[in-house]
């Protein structure tokens, strides 16, 4: 039997096959799974309400916009990069972005876990299981990439391998890995306390908190460094890093002052 190498069409294929699949398997949930049939989704059908959509998009909106400021940072760091560096450089950069952002699928995965649950209890002014919720969840993302760190510090060279055979690339790829170790920690902390505050309904203040950590200060220090300091590339990781740790450093703070004024309003009652 003879297989045919489709390349780059290929992925896009698997791709799309994989969409379909997700579509056909979330389609009989919706109708033949219990816990969801019951709400009869598709099946009774309500009048639109201008108000709730108003709710829905003063939600979405901030939030929609905050992944896009953070999503972003990484490709015009790899844009900037493919401007101003060799081909080594750029694949290996490509490397270290492909494997990092396949473990940090599991704190944001927690950090969606973590909005139903912490919304679900706030809504239902289970405020303490909110908090135990919180704590739990991000401190299980910041444990998940810890251990990843660990696991990356010592296999990196050996990781990178997966995706090239040229040893250059290897090699670099292996001195980034050490970068990215730093700034995963403070990413699946941002994560998970992002994902707190959309539970909370708070995402106006953390959509301001996000543009200004990721596009005030990690984009602009990073290219400086990388531009005007002999740390080259490594220096938009630099960038990376002070921005996610920005990010997070706002998050708790708004966190905690959610916390402040919900055991003032419990005091007061």
């Amino acid at each position: 039997m003879r297989l045919t190498c489709l390349g780059g069409i290929g992925a896009g294929y698997a791709t799309g096959l994989t969409f379909w699949i997700i579509l056909i398997v979330s389609t009989f949930m919706l109708f033949k799974i219990e816990v969801i049939r019951r709400f009869k989704i598709f099946v009774i059908w309500v009048r639109p309400s201008l108000t709730s959509f108003k709710e829905q998009l003063a939600i979405g909106i901030p939030i929609g916009l905050s992944i896009f400021f953070e999503a972003s940072i990484f490709s015009v760091v790899t844009l900037l990069i493919g401007t101003m560096f060799s081909t080594t450089i750029i694949a290996a950069n490509q490397v270290v972005i492909s494997f990092t952002s396949l473990i940090f699928m599991i704190p944001l995965s927690l950090s969606m876990a973590l909005t139903i649950v912490v919304g679900f209890s706030v809504g239902g002014n289970r405020l303490d299981n909110a908090k135990h919720y919180s704590f739990i969840g991000v401190l299980s993302g910041l444990g998940v990439l810890i251990l990843a760190a660990i696991f990356m510090f010592f296999n990196r060279e050996w990781i990178a391998s997966w995706y090239s055979t040229d040893p250059e690339v290897i090699s670099f790829a292996s001195s980034l890995f050490l970068m990215a170790i730093l700034y995963q920690i403070s990413d699946g902390a941002q994560a998970g306390l992002q994902g707190v505050l959309r539970g909370y309904k708070d995402v106006k203040v953390p959509f301001f908190i996000a543009f200004v950590s990721y596009w005030i200060l990690g984009i602009p220090i990073g290219y400086s460094l990388a531009r005007f300091t002999d740390l080259g590339p490594f220096g938009l990781w630099v960038g990376i890093s002070i921005g996610l740790t920005g990010a997070a450093i706002g998050f708790l703070t708004r966190l905690r002052i959610i916390y402040r004024k919900q055991k003032e309003v419990v005091t007061n009652h």
